[in-house]
């Protein structure tokens, strides 16, 4: 946990007793000892303050780095947006070469398989020429041209 946290803080020493140089206590006198805890005692207040300054500064710094990498990549998006315009929507090129009449919206392009509003019409007794969008003239006598 520690290492990770030197990772995320920064500059975080390694280790503590790099810097500090620690006396034997053992010839020390109750006084010394004594002014000793209270001084650390302070000093961990002190460093406690410190860290969360530093934490405090830390995060601060991350947050305007996020939002800088924010800021890059709508760039980024942006560009490549340009560069790759979203693909346009196929259309059906197939016109409808078959129609319903009682429901126009029901159409077929005489492809692939037949639907099923067609199939039922046909199994009742319909033909398939009668859904024919573009039904052919026949002239009304043979002399007629159809014109």
């Amino acid at each position: 946990m520690l290492k990770f946290e030197n990772e995320i803080m920064g500059d975080a020493p390694q280790s503590i007793e790099r810097r500090l140089i620690l006396p034997t206590l053992e010839g020390m006198s109750f006084g010394d000892l004594r002014y000793i805890a209270d001084s650390i005692d302070e000093y961990a207040g002190e460093v406690r303050a410190m860290l969360e300054r530093k934490r405090e500064e830390r995060i601060a710094e991350l947050k305007a780095q996020v939002e800088a990498d924010k800021a890059r990549t709508a760039a980024t998006e942006a560009e490549l947006a340009a560069l790759c315009p979203a693909p346009v929507k196929m259309v059906n090129p197939s016109t409808p070469k078959y129609r319903d009449p009682a429901k126009p919206e029901n159409t077929w392009a005489g492809r692939g398989k037949q639907p099923g509003w067609l199939k039922e019409k046909l199994e009742a007794g319909a033909s398939l020429d009668d859904f024919l969008v573009d039904k052919p003239v026949v002239p009304s006598s043979p002399d007629d041209p159809g014109f």
